[in-house]
């Protein structure tokens, strides 16, 4: 893991807090905030990059710091008393991640885990981050409203009963219009999918190439995908069919 944090004085450490202040900017949650917060704000801040398997925090650790996620992607997932592995979320660029540590009492049942290389978050000390959002009533609103999202997208992996659906989700949800490749095992891809690998390599990956959304090699690291949007309509159709029964 490397770290840069951001120096209280001199010349290099105003630099630091301008590419700070630039790159959160370019975070929805950050856009609308005057330019005195931000730079507050960046001047706290602490930029670091993470590789595949790191964590942000584990389970029953307190969430001492929010962290902004510039690139890549973090699961959040829990174990169960099976020892099995239950994906909760994905999160990927431009969001926030350790929003529910903002209650200093809480003790998360989820680790944040990192997918993959290269992953570049800016960590904020939960003191700072708490006291900038009661300067800034606004983005303290933004900020329930992304924590909600998260309860939605939570059951949407949950709900999904069908794996094909789930898989789906999670590889429309680990790609975008520009980066189209997922670069992990099938056996990762299964457990991200909360699925199981025989079936995943078995019926769901050769079904989705069949039907012309994704591309994939036998042993191969790597799934590119090439119909992000069909993959979204998949997902969506399924969860519909389970709210309509439920």
């Amino acid at each position: 893991m490397q770290l840069t944090t951001m120096s209280s004085s001199g010349e290099q450490g105003t630099d630091r807090r301008r590419v700070t202040a630039a790159a959160l900017r370019r975070i929805p949650f950050f856009r609308e905030v005057c330019e005195d917060s931000l730079a507050s704000l960046a001047a706290v801040s602490s930029r670091q990059v993470l590789g595949h398997g790191d964590s942000l925090w584990e389970s029953d650790d307190a969430i001492e710091a929010i962290f902004v996620l510039a690139a890549g992607v973090v699961r959040l997932y829990r174990h169960l008393d099976s020892d099995e592995e239950v994906t909760v979320a994905l999160l990927d660029r431009r969001q926030i991640c350790g929003l529910a540590g903002l209650d200093a009492a809480f003790m998360p049942t989820t680790v944040a885990q990192v997918l993959f290389d290269e992953t570049v978050v800016y960590r904020i000390p939960r003191r700072d981050f708490a006291a900038f959002l009661l300067a800034n009533p606004a983005v303290a609103l933004r900020a329930l409203a992304e924590a909600c999202q998260r309860v939605r997208d939570a059951y949407d992996l949950y709900a999904l009963p069908d794996v094909h659906a789930r898989v789906a989700y999670v590889l429309a949800h680990l790609t975008t219009d520009n980066e189209r490749t997922v670069w992990a095992t099938q056996e990762e891809l299964a457990t991200w999918a909360n699925g199981r690998r025989e079936a995943l390599t078995g019926e769901v990956l050769p079904e989705l190439r069949r039907r012309g959304l994704i591309t994939y090699e036998r042993h191969r690291r790597g799934i590119r995908v090439l119909n992000r949007a069909k993959l979204l309509t998949l997902a969506a159709d399924t969860d519909a069919r389970v709210r309509r029964r439920t």
